[in-house]
């Protein structure tokens, strides 16, 4: 109790004096944060997998990824309390990028949420007929930067970031293949593209 009280202390601390927009944005991913710590303890197996809790829990990430995420960063809106740097709209497209791959994460394990923990078969994407041109690959954090927003959200000692394929096939094709996935490994995919944009595009580890 005493660590929920702190975390929730701190999460008041760092919304202070956040209005419109950005208070907006901060209690999405405030929303986002708190689902995925949820979520963590029965990835690892830890406490009981619970089909009903993951689906639900995939569906309030995607509810806050995409274009309603998008809509929530109007150009150079770094007014007041804020950990957005400008280079998310200097680098919008890859910013966007990651908010579609987020929901598209979160829309599979909503749906994919009864495969459970146990692989299931894999998903048909071909690989080798992508177009992997349009990939990007994040930059190495700082040594200085702390944990990334995966890890702040306590997925694991360290999250791996994985290797994104935004922009190398149909989304609705992928989704659909997505779906073939165990719940972790969504879940996986989900955390490393929290900690991707968080390398990329957040300022500080508060």
């Amino acid at each position: 109790m005493a660590l929920a009280a702190s975390a929730v202390a701190a999460v008041a601390l760092a919304h202070n004096g956040a209005t419109g927009v950005v208070l907006e944005r901060m209690n999405g991913m405030t929303a986002m944060r708190d689902t995925v710590a949820e979520l963590a303890p029965m990835m690892q197996g830890t406490v009981p997998y619970d089909t009903f809790i993951v689906s639900e829990g995939a569906s309030v990430i995607a509810g806050h990824a995409g274009e309603t995420m998008l809509s929530l960063f109007p150009e150079n809106s770094l007014e007041g309390v804020t950990y957005a740097k400008p280079e998310i709209w200097s680098d919008w497209q890859d910013f966007a990028a990651l908010a579609e791959e987020l929901k598209t994460y979160a829309d599979a394990l909503a749906v994919a949420a009864p495969n459970g923990l146990d692989p299931a078969s894999p998903p048909s994407v071909d690989i080798a007929s992508m177009d992997h041109s349009a990939m990007a690959t994040a930059p190495e954090p700082e040594p200085d930067q702390g944990f990334s927003v995966a890890e702040l959200m306590g997925y694991g000692e360290k999250a791996t970031e994985i290797q994104v394929t935004r922009g190398t096939s149909d989304p609705a094709t992928l989704a659909v293949d997505l779906t073939a996935l165990a719940a972790d490994d969504l879940f996986t995919r989900i955390s490393g593209t929290c900690s991707s944009c968080h390398s990329q595009f957040r300022a500080g580890r508060n």
